[in-house]
C-alpha cells in the first residue's frame, strides 16, 4: 500500500483506451491504483514520463517499486490492457486514432487536447 510519503501521482486520462475491461472492472481498477494493491495484474499505456517519445507501456506491479513512487510526477495513463500484447494493440490503434485525427497533432499533443 502507498504510504503518504510516496511522490508519484498516477492519474487516468478521460480518454481512456481500454481492452475488453468493463466499467464495473474499470472502478476496482481505479480504486486498486489509488490504494497502491499490489494484487493487480494489468498492464499500463502512458504518456512518457521523461516527456521524450511516444507511449511507455508499465507492468503495474512494476510501479510499486520504490524507484518509481519516490518520483515527485504524474503519470498520466492513456489505456489499460490484461496483457502485453494487448497493449500493444492498443497503442497502434491510439497512433492510429492521432493519425486521422489531425496531421502534425502528436500523441502528447492529441491527449492534451481531449483533457
Amino acid at each position: 500500500m502507498l504510504d503518504s510519503g510516496d511522490c508519484m501521482e498516477i492519474r487516468f486520462h478521460e480518454k481512456l483506451y481500454k481492452d475488453k475491461i468493463s466499467e464495473l472492472q474499470m472502478m476496482s481498477i481505479r480504486r486498486k491504483v489509488q490504494n497502491g494493491s499490489s494484487k493487480l495484474n494489468l498492464f499500463l499505456i502512458t504518456l512518457p514520463m521523461n516527456g521524450q517519445g511516444i507511449l511507455e507501456i508499465y507492468w503495474y506491479p512494476e510501479l510499486l517499486q520504490d524507484l518509481y513512487r519516490k518520483m515527485d510526477m504524474e503519470l498520466v495513463v492513456v489505456g489499460l490492457a490484461w496483457n502485453r500484447r494487448s497493449a500493444f494493440r492498443l497503442i497502434k490503434r491510439i497512433v492510429e486514432e492521432v493519425n486521422l485525427s489531425e496531421k502534425g497533432t502528436s500523441v502528447r499533443g492529441f491527449f492534451e487536447e481531449n483533457r
